[in-house]
């Protein structure tokens, strides 16, 4: 019994130590969603009195994004697992005489930013790539309005459309749609404006997600993306049936870059599921 107890608890512990994935933003949607962005050395690091919390202080070398440009900011960070008990292979740390690109926002008042799931980074140990160099230089001439984004570019609200489409969607509940597993999934690509006005709206197809057909907007960035356009036509009644209600969801709230009051032209990939006296979508 003893042994099984041990086996759960370091297997539960293996777990909660090697939890840490994420997908990291693009840099340009992290500088815009960014209060400061910054080259700067530490000077200064001090744990709060419950060791729960550190705060540093960086002697800034450079700024990127345009604001009042301070001499050093004081940012404040969660101490590492050793200190709060709760050690995970997330934890991370920031040392003084430390030399770093940040990306920093505001949570709860206080100036902070992330390592993990970030560009911010140690640039002794991760040396700032040409092509980041370039969008740093260039993200105060970015023209939000000329892309589109996707999830895989950074983290957005999930805008949904403004009429109840799952009450559309029971109407359509017990048409008799055929069995087999492929005509019972509707995979569609929407795009929408940062008005939430809907752009366009079709069958999702491999040519939707390749390369060679990427529309070419910049080379700086890395957002281009390919054209949503008809590549072909529905074949089953179910996927006339939906591409028809989504075509009609002309209205939806508007998506913004997390944490901010940007809203972005967003692209949205919608999956419809016929199930027993159901259909269920996915945003």
């Amino acid at each position: 019994m003893k042994e099984t107890i041990f086996l759960v608890v370091f297997i539960f512990s293996f777990l909660k130590t090697n939890a840490c994935s994420c997908d990291i933003q693009k840099p340009i949607v992290e500088f815009q969603s960014s209060k400061y962005v910054f080259e700067g050395k530490v000077i200064s690091k001090v744990y709060a009195k419950d060791s729960l919390t550190y705060r540093v202080t960086f002697s800034i070398t450079k700024h990127y994004k345009k604001s009042d440009n301070p001499k050093t900011l004081e940012l404040t960070l969660k101490s590492e697992g050793k200190y709060t008990g709760e050690w995970t292979s997330c934890d991370w740390n920031v040392n003084k005489n430390e030399n770093w690109l940040v990306y920093s926002y505001y949570w709860k008042g206080k100036l902070t930013f992330r390592y993990y799931c970030s560009n911010s980074k140690p640039i002794e140990k991760r040396i700032i790539s040409e092509r980041e160099q370039k969008i740093l230089d260039n993200g105060n001439e970015f023209k939000i309005d000329k892309y589109t984004f996707t999830n895989s570019d950074g983290h957005f609200t999930n805008a949904k459309p403004k009429v109840d489409l799952d009450s559309i969607l029971r109407s359509y509940k017990n048409k008799n749609y055929a069995e087999k597993y492929n005509e019972n999934r509707v995979d569609i690509v929407v795009d929408i404006d940062n008005k939430g006005n809907l752009i366009s709206a079709n069958l999702t197809s491999k040519e939707h997600m390749t390369v060679e057909n990427n529309e070419i907007i910049d080379s700086i960035y890395n957002l281009n993306k390919p054209k949503n356009v008809k590549i072909r036509k529905a074949k089953t009644n179910f996927e006339k049936d939906i591409l028809k209600i989504v075509n009609n969801l002309k209205v939806w709230e508007k998506t913004f870059i997390e944490g901010t009051k940007t809203s972005v032209r967003i692209r949205k990939f919608l999956q419809f599921y016929k199930k027993p006296n159901e259909i269920k979508v996915y945003y």
